[in-house]
């Protein structure tokens, strides 16, 4: 009869358990490869729960072993299977994870360690460090697109972020078109200023067409077609870090729906070729970026536009108008009308907002915004100027009346 074999304590130790002569508790098991591993633990009590998870693990098909990476190695792992991925998606996932991830706590957990409660705890710190709800929304799908794989692949048995999005707080950006009257008193400044008047083209393009930053700060002179009238909205410019410092990055656009084109309204004709006009009286040599010089829009140093400058630039007409405002208003006192702050993108929903208003097909709005998704489009019919919404209310009362 064979000898049971004991621990310094005298205690039986089951077949595949042993224990070293520093006192360490080992055990030695076949995984699901055929491959011998061996675990560790200080005392028997502690191996002997490794072993129930190991037992658990092999009778379901989980991979344990690939369930000890990190989350930042899960990272690499799931970037490797997205092969179809647009480089400039790529790039932002890669900034996202550097960026919010990669240094915390969380990044360095192993992956079959991390439960629902870390997730949570991770948001709620993202937002007691004011990062928008945004931010964090983009966090969390890159989480649970990488926890679906690791379930899929069996490397754990559950999704920590499953459910985790609801929990998300923050301060989300609200995305307001200016009012019709607000966009009259931004453009007429702008008009009659000595100092902002030469930004009238590029402010009139962006609100007659709904173009994005990237495409409008990409849009070149051989995607305006004035004989056919219409802009072929071709590719997208964007000036990033992605790792190797700012630059610019002339890009293919990211969906079918985003290449489309657009009729160039007679404001919007006016609008390039004043811009022309402005390029031979200025003659700002023109700088090359990636290949291509022919950009509509260029700053002083013959470069292409890009969102940091646009931003600063309304900035400082809104700045400049409201000072104005407030002066004329007290000589006459009355309560100064004031314009808003405003970005590259409340210009495109400008637009937006001025075809809904004008009684525009959802469909042919969806076509002329490049959006994938109608859901998208009807969320502006939703945001309407109130005047307009009355107005068309007045309008549709003479069918209210059935009798």
């Amino acid at each position: 009869m064979a000898t049971k074999r004991t621990d310094s304590k005298k205690r039986n130790l089951k077949t595949g358990e042993g224990q070293r002569e520093d006192g360490r508790y080992y055990y030695r098991y076949t995984d699901l490869l055929g491959k011998r591993k061996m675990v560790y633990a200080l005392t028997l009590a502690d191996l002997r729960e490794k072993e129930k998870r190991i037992a658990r693990d092999l009778e379901d098909g989980i991979d344990s072993e690939k369930g000890e990476m990190t989350l930042n190695e899960l990272f690499d792992l799931y970037m490797g299977t997205k092969t179809k991925l647009k480089d400039n998606t790529r790039r932002n996932y890669h900034v996202i994870w550097n960026s919010y991830v990669k240094e915390t706590d969380l990044g360095e957990m192993k992956i079959s360690a991390i439960r629902n409660v870390h997730i949570l705890n991770f948001y709620g710190k993202m937002s007691k460090e004011d990062f928008s709800a945004g931010t964090q929304q983009n966090v969390h799908m890159l989480l649970n697109a990488m926890f679906k794989m690791a379930v899929k692949s069996d490397y754990i048995r559950k999704n920590p972020a499953d459910g985790a999005a609801k929990e998300i707080s923050g301060k989300r950006k609200e995305r307001k078109a200016l009012t019709r009257k607000e966009q009259a008193i931004l453009m007429n400044f702008v008009e009659e200023s000595s100092t902002y008047k030469v930004y009238w083209p590029l402010l009139t393009v962006f609100l007659n067409t709904g173009l994005r930053e990237g495409e409008l700060c990409g849009l070149r002179w051989k995607d305006v077609d004035f004989k056919e009238g219409v802009i072929h909205v071709r590719q997208q410019l964007l000036y990033r870090n992605y790792g190797d410092g700012y630059k610019y990055h002339l890009q293919s656009l990211k969906t079918s729906c985003s290449m489309r084109d657009i009729p160039i309204t007679a404001e919007c004709r006016k609008a390039l070729k004043m811009q022309r006009e402005y390029d031979l009286l200025l003659n700002i040599k023109r700088q090359e970026v990636e290949g291509v010089r022919d950009f509509v829009f260029i700053n002083q140093e013959g470069k292409p536009n890009v969102n940091q400058r646009l931003y600063t630039l309304f900035k400082s007409i809104v700045r400049k108008y409201n000072a104005g405002e407030m002066e004329r208003a007290k000589k006459e006192k009355r309560d100064p009308v004031l314009l808003p702050y405003f970005s590259c993108h409340i210009l495109r929903h400008c637009f937006a907002s001025r075809m809904a208003e004008s009684g525009i097909e959802p469909k042919t709005l969806q076509l002329l915004m490049g959006h994938t998704d109608i859901g998208t489009t009807m969320n502006i019919y939703t945001n309407l100027d109130f005047e307009e919404v009355k107005k068309q209310v007045a309008n549709a009362e003479k069918y209210m009346n059935v009798v």
